[in-house]
């Protein structure tokens, strides 16, 4: 038994740990809500995990994103959340990757990461569409986070089938150009039923109990597939 998972065998049985051990998982975004799902990843047991961001963290994501402080402002999210889930997570082997995910990459990214899943964590619709048409069509279990900016109540999450959606406009965006593409079944998101609060024109709120909890409502999802556990 591997003392930083004795619990977690305890809880899923040695069977799942060792698939989840086994196991890649490729993570799409490194913010709030794909920081929140790396971590529940590594620590639940994930052998594996390619994270991916172009991004650098600022002092606007201190509010909510888990690896944002004020000594990693500045610096790579990928970079930064690769070092610190090799230190809280003495069995997982995370690689980090400082890059933006575009139609263009989606085929490379996952022709050289081989992923068993993906968490897609991205807020670039057209980025956003063709990892998920591209994961729909090989076949690679997928599960993705829509909209958690404007909402106040953790509670209003689920996790469904894309077809289920209601109420959040990057879901109605991201079903309609996936319906285009011949997609309608098949993609696992995780929503809020929440209407968005409204907001003055230019700003954008955002609260980590919603957006902590949508990721790791991502990582339990995959979790789940990966380990082929029951819930």
């Amino acid at each position: 038994m591997i003392p930083s998972l004795a619990r977690t065998e305890t809880l899923l049985g040695s069977e799942a740990l060792a698939r989840l051990q086994a196991a890649t998982v490729l993570i799409v975004g490194l913010g709030a809500v794909g920081g929140a799902c790396a971590e529940a990843l590594a620590r639940s047991g994930v052998g594996n995990l390619h994270l991916v961001d172009g991004d650098v963290f600022d002092v606007s994501n201190l509010n909510r994103q888990p690896f944002a402080a004020t000594s990693t402002l500045g610096q790579s999210k990928a970079e930064v959340t690769c070092a610190r889930l090799a230190d809280i997570a003495p069995t997982c082997r995370p690689q980090g990757e400082t890059r933006f995910i575009t139609p263009e990459n989606v085929e490379e990214l996952l022709d050289r990461t081989h992923p068993d899943a993906v968490a897609d964590a991205c807020d670039d619709i057209p980025a956003k569409v063709a990892l998920l048409a591209t994961c729909h069509r090989r076949e690679i279990p997928v599960c993705s986070s829509m909209g958690a900016a404007r909402k106040l109540d953790p509670t209003a999450l689920r996790v469904t089938d894309l077809s289920e959606t209601q109420v959040c406009p990057l879901a109605r965006n991201v079903r309609h150009a996936l319906r285009a593409l011949g997609i309608t079944h098949g993609i696992r998101c995780v929503w809020s039923s929440e209407p968005a609060r409204p907001m003055p024109p230019g700003t954008l709120g955002s609260y980590m109990p919603v957006t902590a909890t949508a990721g790791l409502l991502l990582a339990a999802d995959l979790l789940s597939t990966l380990g082929g556990i029951d819930h």
